[in-house]
């Protein structure tokens, strides 16, 4: 039990991390998912360690399998980071990608965001997971969404960060986690 607050009167970051050029992509499927992603380094979520991960094409990651369900609901009894749990088809149109990044100006990048919204931490990433949503279409075909989520690990802290790009108004239900940044 807790309770969290976050400060929404700083401006969202404007752009999303880089995605697309040497990234893997889920295969084109109306409910897909990944295969088993082995992470390069373990990801602390909420006290359970994780090796792998599962990027699903209905806009969330889950740790232990695969979860092509598209209609929200938080009966599922598993881990689950769901920046916009919906039902979206990348069969119709847009790309879902992922990639792991070790290289120093992902690290920076990355450090420098969680320092900024964390003062009272002294952090420096040695590991990040970028999942993006890139103009993914609604199951319906009325639109698409585009967002991002970045797992962060310094080896004993874990972050998580929820970017956002641009998102189409539907009608189908839906479900957005409500932190943007979040220190797990």
């Amino acid at each position: 039990m807790g309770r969290w607050a976050f400060h929404v009167n700083h401006p969202a970051p404007a752009v999303l991390f880089p995605f697309g050029d040497g990234d893997l992509q889920t295969p084109v499927s109306d409910d897909g998912s990944s295969e088993e992603i082995i992470l390069q380094q373990p990801f602390n979520y909420f006290g359970r360690t994780y090796n792998q991960i599962y990027v699903n094409n209905n806009g969330h990651l889950t740790f232990t399998e695969p979860f092509s369900e598209y209609s929200p609901y938080s009966g599922s009894g598993r881990d689950i980071i769901f920046p916009l749990w919906t039902d979206l088809n990348n069969g119709i149109q847009g790309t879902v990608s992922y990639r792991q990044a070790t290289d120093s100006a992902t690290l920076n990048q990355v450090t420098s965001q969680i320092n900024q919204y964390f003062p009272d931490v002294s952090f420096a990433a040695s590991w990040v997971f970028i999942a993006t949503w890139n103009q993914v279409s609604y199951y319906s075909g009325a639109g698409a969404a585009t967002f991002q989520v970045v797992l962060v690990s310094s080896g004993d802290v874990s972050f998580l960060l929820l970017n956002y790009g641009d998102i189409d108004a539907t009608e189908q239900l839906w479900m957005v986690r409500k932190t943007q940044y979040c220190r797990l």
